[in-house]
């Protein structure tokens, strides 16, 4: 998949309604340029879309399609049919391609975020279930009294103990991606003794996604989910948050938020030990 393909992405995307910009495909590309492909039938004509990202803690830029990285995990995303293409296998063929490229590079653990729909195909090609996510939608509201400790991280921030507590909770070195994602949207961080946490956010179609966000202790994660609430006053928001973070979805529904839908995260390979009870929001269903 090149940049010029990226209007047909988004052709797929309105059909779906899912909630990705430009933007977002071409952070895609960026991280991983020659693991997104486009599927084409006889003649030419687009008829699917798959994205791969590796998430080991290195630049893109460092990174050669010929490179082995034994313990990088790796996200498929973006798996998209054109709405007069489908039932034809092509979602199946694209899937394949995406794991035949990971597998190449000799990376031992591939997870997505599935749909019920999709769930099916995703356990036939090796996937197994780990958890549900449920994304909790609402308008954002304003809260009269925040944390102090809440700060903005913005690319000239450097918070290495933040990152430090992101890769203890998601099992996954994501520097290269959160750094992808504090160029353009908004951050924040607390520190204050043993309580650590960040929530960033992104723009979307339908609202504004907030996440990724972890936290070490529930008060933490209350504190800055409740900064970027503030934050954003008066827009739609969607948040995904695991299942197994109670306190989390205790928050959203406390804050007028209600369930949209539900994604079935999996993983291929190695079982990654991360912690989702911890875990107050994710990406979004592209990086997890």
């Amino acid at each position: 998949m090149l940049p010029t393909d990226i209007p047909f992405g988004m052709q797929l995307v309105q059909q779906a309604g899912w909630n990705q910009l430009e933007a977002d495909w071409h952070r895609a590309l960026a991280l991983h340029p020659e693991g997104c492909f486009l599927a084409e039938q006889v003649g030419g004509s687009a008829a699917g879309t798959v994205t791969t990202c590796i998430l080991d803690g290195r630049q893109p830029g460092g990174r050669h399609s010929g490179d082995r990285q034994p313990g990088a995990v790796a996200w498929i995303a973006m798996v998209l049919v054109d709405a007069s293409m489908r039932n034809q296998g092509i979602g199946q063929q694209l899937m394949e391609r995406a794991i035949a490229h990971l597998d190449g590079m000799g990376i031992e653990t591939v997870r997505l975020d599935a749909t019920v729909f999709g769930k099916g195909l995703y356990e036939k090609l090796g996937f197994q279930e780990e958890y549900e996510v449920v994304r909790m939608k609402g308008v954002s509201k304003m809260h009269e009294r925040l944390d102090d400790e809440a700060m903005p991280w913005t690319p000239e921030t450097s918070v290495p103990p933040v990152l430090n507590l992101d890769f203890r909770i998601t099992g996954t070195h994501r520097e290269a991606f959160l750094h992808s994602l504090l160029r353009s949207n908004t951050f924040y961080y607390s520190m204050f003794e043993d309580d650590l946490a960040y929530a960033g956010s992104r723009k979307g179609r339908n609202a504004v996604q907030l996440g990724p966000a972890v936290a070490s202790t529930p008060e933490a994660g209350r504190q800055i989910c409740d900064a970027m609430l503030h934050h954003f006053h008066g827009l739609p928001v969607f948040i995904d948050i695991p299942v197994p973070n109670k306190a989390a979805l205790r928050w959203a529904k406390a804050n007028g938020l209600e369930e949209q839908r539900r994604f079935i995260r999996m993983y291929r390979g190695k079982k990654i030990d991360d912690k989702p009870e911890l875990i107050w929001a994710s990406s979004g269903p592209e990086k997890g």
